[in-house]
C-alpha cells in the first residue's frame, strides 16, 4: 500500500508514445519527460481507451470505457454525471485543481475539481456536432481542414503554444500559493499540445532538420494498407491521394519541435516544484489522451486502432515508485482511476466496484501480470465501430461489418503485416475475438452508439441542421472562436 502523497498529473494531447527520448526515439528531445522516466517508471505498453480527445478524456477521468458511459465522440461529452477520480480525491478532503485543456462540456458542471483555472472545454458546450452524422447513411462529410492543419508545419506560433505557456504560468503560481499548506493536494496540468498544427517558434524548428526525420512505415500511396476502414479515414481527411516525402518530413520535424516545446513547459513546472521543495513528497504522472500517426500507414492524426493512435506514453515518479524501471505489462487509462485514488489515500466508493481497470501499484511494486489491452472507436472517420484487443504479443482489430486485422507485435511492432489480409486465417484471431466478446457484443455496441448519436442529433434539429454547423479540426483556446469549415 503506497503512502499518501501529493500529485502533479501532466496531461497532453496527441503524443505518440514512440516520440519520447526515454523510449529510444532517434530524433526528438524530451529531457523533462525523460527525467520523470529516469527517476520513476515508464509503462512501455500503455493505451488510451479511445483514440479521440473527448471519449479518451472521459474514460481517463471516469475509469470507464465509452461503451459503458455513452461518451462516444466529440459531441457526446463528459458532463459531470459520472464520478471521476477527481471527485474521489476532492471528496476525501484534498485540494483537487485543474489547469488547462479538459475538453469536457463546461466549467458549470461538477467535474470533480476544487477549482478550474483557465480551463478549455468543448465549443459552446456542444462540441463537434457534425461527428454525430456518423449515425446517418451519408456519414460525416469529407473535410479539407484536416490536411491543411498538417500543411501548417512551419516556423511560427499557434494559439495552442501561447496557451501552453499560460498554463505553465498558472501552474507555477498555483504551486507557489500552496507550498506551505498541510492539506493534501493534487494538480492536473493539461496542455493542448502537441496537437497540430505543428507550428513552432524558430528555436524549436532549428532543433530538427526535416531531411533527418525518420520516415513512417507504409506512408507511400502504393504501400498503404488496402483496408476499407483505413481508406475511408484517408478519404474523410482528404488524404486519399497521399502526400510526398518533403511534406511528411516537414510534418515530423514540426511534430518533434512541438513535443519539445511541450516538454519545456513540463520542465518549467517541475523545476518550480523542486525549487519550492515540493517534489520529494509529490508523485508525478505524465500521459497523453491519444497518439498521432504522423504519416504511418498514410494517416495523419488519430481515429484508428494502430499502435501509433491508441498507444500513449505513461510515466510515473515519486514516493514508493522505483527508479529507472520499464514496465512491460499492458496498462490502460482506465487503470489510473484506482491507481490514483489509492495513491492519494482516498477511499474508493462501492460505486467503483465494477470499474474495468485495476490498480497499477502491484506492477509498480514489481508484480507485473499478463493483462489484455482494449480500445474502441465510434466517431468521425469510421462508418462502423472498431475495437482493438491485445493479449500478449497478438493484437486483433475488430471492424464491425468489415474484415478484421491481426498483428504480431513482437515480430511486427509497427503493424506492417496484417496476418488476416487477403482472406488469410490465423489461430490467434478466434481466441482474441472470444476475449473481446466476453467484454461486449461488438455489433450491439455499434448499433447502440449510432442510435444514441442519432437521438442526440435530433436535439439539435436533425442531420441537416447539424451538417450546417460545419467542421473544425481543432478546438479553440478560451476566448477564441472555432475556425469552422462549411461542408
Amino acid at each position: 500500500m503506497p503512502k499518501p502523497a501529493n500529485l502533479i498529473f501532466f496531461l497532453t494531447d496527441n503524443h505518440n508514445r514512440e516520440f519520447l527520448g526515454a523510449a529510444g526515439h532517434p530524433m526528438v528531445k524530451t529531457p523533462a519527460m525523460d527525467s520523470i522516466a529516469n527517476r520513476g517508471v515508464r509503462f512501455a505498453n500503455a493505451y488510451c481507451a479511445s483514440p479521440l480527445c473527448c471519449p479518451s478524456r472521459a474514460a481517463l477521468a471516469t475509469g470507464r470505457y465509452p461503451h459503458q458511459t455513452g461518451y462516444w465522440d466529440n459531441a457526446m461529452i463528459y458532463d459531470g454525471a459520472i464520478p471521476t477520480w477527481h471527485h474521489r480525491i476532492r471528496d476525501a478532503g484534498a485540494d483537487m485543481a485543474a489547469i488547462g485543456k479538459l475538453h469536457y462540456r463546461s466549467t458549470e458542471d461538477d467535474n470533480g475539481f476544487s477549482e478550474e483555472i483557465a480551463t478549455m472545454h468543448v465549443v459552446e458546450g456542444t462540441g463537434a456536432l457534425v461527428s454525430l452524422l456518423r449515425a446517418t447513411q451519408d456519414g460525416v462529410p469529407r473535410r479539407e481542414s484536416h490536411r491543411a492543419l498538417y500543411q501548417d508545419s512551419i516556423v511560427g506560433e499557434a494559439d495552442y503554444q501561447i496557451y501552453d505557456r499560460q498554463i505553465t504560468g498558472h501552474a507555477v503560481d498555483w504551486l507557489r500559493a500552496h507550498r506551505d499548506q498541510d492539506k493534501p493536494w493534487a494538480l492536473l496540468v493539461s496542455y493542448p499540445s502537441p496537437h497540430p498544427p505543428f507550428k513552432v517558434p524558430q528555436r524549436f524548428w532549428d532543433m530538427y532538420k526535416p531531411e533527418d526525420a525518420p520516415l513512417p512505415v507504409q506512408w507511400r500511396r502504393d504501400e498503404q494498407p488496402h483496408h476499407p476502414a483505413t481508406e475511408y479515414l484517408a478519404w474523410m481527411n482528404s488524404l486519399q491521394d497521399g502526400f510526398d516525402e518533403e511534406f511528411i518530413r516537414r510534418v515530423i520535424a514540426g511534430y518533434c519541435g512541438l513535443i519539445t516545446h511541450t516538454d519545456e513547459q513540463i520542465g518549467l513546472v517541475l523545476k518550480e516544484a523542486e525549487a519550492l521543495g515540493m517534489l520529494d513528497d509529490t508523485r508525478v504522472v505524465y500521459t497523453s489522451d491519444h497518439g498521432e500517426a504522423a504519416g504511418h500507414h498514410g494517416i495523419l492524426g488519430k481515429a484508428n486502432h494502430y499502435e501509433h493512435a491508441i498507444g500513449v506514453p505513461l510515466l510515473m515518479a515519486g514516493p514508493d515508485i522505483p527508479q529507472g524501471k520499464v514496465i512491460d505489462q499492458c496498462a490502460s487509462h482506465v487503470d489510473l482511476f484506482p491507481t490514483l485514488v489509492e495513491a492519494m489515500g482516498a477511499d474508493s466508493s462501492n460505486a467503483d466496484a465494477d470499474l474495468p481497470g485495476a490498480s497499477l501499484w502491484p506492477a509498480l511494486e514489481g508484480r507485473e501480470t499478463a493483462r489484455a489491452a482494449f480500445a474502441e472507436y465510434h466517431a468521425m472517420g469510421s462508418r462502423n465501430s472498431g475495437f482493438a484487443i491485445r493479449d500478449g504479443d497478438m493484437k486483433l482489430i475488430y471492424h464491425v461489418g468489415m474484415d478484421n486485422q491481426l498483428f504480431d507485435l513482437a515480430a511486427d511492432p509497427r503493424e506492417e503485416h496484417d496476418l488476416l489480409a487477403n482472406g488469410a486465417t490465423h489461430p490467434a484471431a478466434a481466441g482474441l475475438e472470444r476475449t473481446l466478446r466476453d467484454m461486449l457484443d461488438p455489433e450491439d455496441v455499434d448499433a447502440r452508439s449510432k442510435a444514441e448519436q442519432a437521438a442526440h442529433m435530433e436535439k439539435f434539429g436533425g442531420p441537416e441542421a447539424v451538417r450546417k454547423t460545419g467542421v473544425f479540426s481543432m478546438s479553440p483556446i478560451p476566448g477564441k472562436a472555432a475556425d469552422v469549415e462549411r461542408v
